[in-house]
């Protein structure tokens, strides 16, 4: 008998469905898996004995789950339903932030500093603070330290940002994407398939962690939709699979 064992491994690649951006990678993926369910309609069998007389079956609905190990802006982007937008690292003059005044106070800029060039603080009265006696730097901005002469007020910060990914949770509910596996079996010498997804939308995540000990992970729920762009006969409007022999 023939071994047609199966251990699946391979890239997933995902771009809108309307094709305005190239097909890309989605990083290090373990899991790819589909769900069907389905509707019946049955009609016992009166006529002695028990059992169905008939039965009609329909899927009522095609889901899929993805689980993705790269943090990429991508990825979370898709896990909150998020636009995404590219900012560059143009040095920023002016910028206000307001104050309390009090000693440890965290006071983020609006945006992520590049602490490796020229930060310049300033009080209301356009007075330059002192790094090291009025404030400390941190990653995302500066700290009061004791003793600052930091009040309640608005200060303002010349500062270079680094280049970043604006993630804007829940504001892309509608958009679609397309679905394309580049796959082997790992059972069978590497042997090759492929699968097309033609058109899905993604849930939002149920969980996004940002602090643990372990290796993070985001879990991709989606609605496979059928695409009404596929309409020859003989043709899944939901997604195919190819298996190289």
């Amino acid at each position: 008998m023939i071994d047609h064992s199966f251990i699946g491994a391979g890239a997933v690649y995902i771009q809108p469905y309307d094709k305005s951006s190239p097909l890309l990678p989605m990083g290090n993926i373990s899991e790819f898996a589909f769900s069907f369910e389905e509707e019946k309609k049955e009609q016992k069998n009166f006529l002695g004995g028990g059992g169905l007389r008939n039965v009609v079956s329909r899927i009522s609905g095609v889901t899929g789950s993805i689980k993705a190990h790269d943090f990429t802006p991508e990825n979370i982007a898709l896990a909150l339903r998020a636009s995404l937008d590219a900012i560059g690292a143009t040095a920023i003059t002016g910028e206000e932030i307001a104050a309390h005044g009090i000693e440890g106070e965290l006071i983020p800029f609006l945006r992520i500093p590049d602490l490796t060039q020229s930060i310049v603080v300033k009080d209301s009265a356009a007075q330059t603070l002192t790094l090291g006696t009025d404030y400390a730097l941190t990653k995302a901005g500066i700290r009061v330290l004791d003793g600052a002469g930091i009040t309640n007020e608005i200060l303002t910060v010349d500062y270079t940002p680094k280049a970043s990914n604006a993630i804007q949770a829940l504001v892309e509910s509608g958009k679609e994407f397309s679905l394309f596996m580049e796959g082997l079996n790992d059972a069978q010498e590497g042997r090759p398939f492929t699968i097309r997804v033609h058109r899905v939308k993604f849930s939002p995540v149920q969980n996004l962690g940002f602090i643990s000990e372990d290796f993070a992970e985001i879990a991709l729920a989606m609605d496979i939709l059928s695409d009404p762009q596929v309409t020859a006969t003989g043709l899944s409007s939901f997604l195919q699979l190819d298996l190289a022999d």
